[in-house]
């Protein structure tokens, strides 16, 4: 159900699926507006504040002076800020007149189209492909180049994304398939698993 204060004595919760579904329910109590006491933390992109606000997929911080935002993690803090994007103009598209762009997103590092989410091509890279701008990369991601660049049978290795480990870690993909083979980082090296 989404809730909606009335007043500071009235909150209104309705069925998420309304109109297909008519429920409510009226609380009374004490309740205030969100953003009045709202937290705020500092930008990480300009030298706004960031402010508690909540959107249709939950609590996140939103800038209040650039489009910066920040997700808010299960224990109520910030989520650590993300990579700005990196432009690899040399990385072509396959299905567009486009380029990839490498970008940080919940489920890890992926390559993105340019016009990405209008061009929803995606892909895992190469780690092969990374390490052409291994200067570029932020510092915590530079323990992905002490990976192999192939499997033991010599497919190109690809950075890959655990769900339900919640971790990055290196595969090997053959003719566009995912092989079964992978490394994870454990104790400062990679480690088949």
């Amino acid at each position: 159900m989404n809730g909606y204060i009335v007043d500071g004595g009235l909150k209104l919760h309705i069925c998420g699926n309304n109109p297909d579904c008519d429920g409510y329910i009226l609380e009374e109590g004490k309740f205030e507006v969100p953003g009045s006491d709202a937290p705020t933390i500092d930008c990480n992109k300009c030298d706004g504040q960031m402010e508690l606000k909540t959107g249709r997929f939950g609590p996140y911080f939103a800038c209040q002076n650039c489009d910066n935002t920040r997700k808010v993690l299960k224990t109520g803090e910030a989520a650590p800020p993300r990579m700005d994007p990196i432009h690899l103009p040399e990385l072509k598209s396959t299905k567009h007149d486009d380029y990839f762009i490498l970008r940080e997103g919940a489920a890890g590092m992926f390559l993105a189209a340019s016009k990405f989410p209008k061009v929803r091509e995606t892909r895992p890279p190469k780690l092969a492909e990374l390490r052409e701008i291994k200067d570029k990369m932020e510092d915590k991601f530079q323990y992905l180049f002490a990976g192999p660049d192939e499997d033991p049978e010599g497919n190109p290795t690809i950075l890959r994304w655990s769900r339900k480990k919640k971790e990055q870690y290196i595969g090997s993909e053959k003719n566009g398939k995912a092989t079964r083979w992978g490394v994870y980082w454990r104790n400062g090296e990679w480690v088949e698993e």
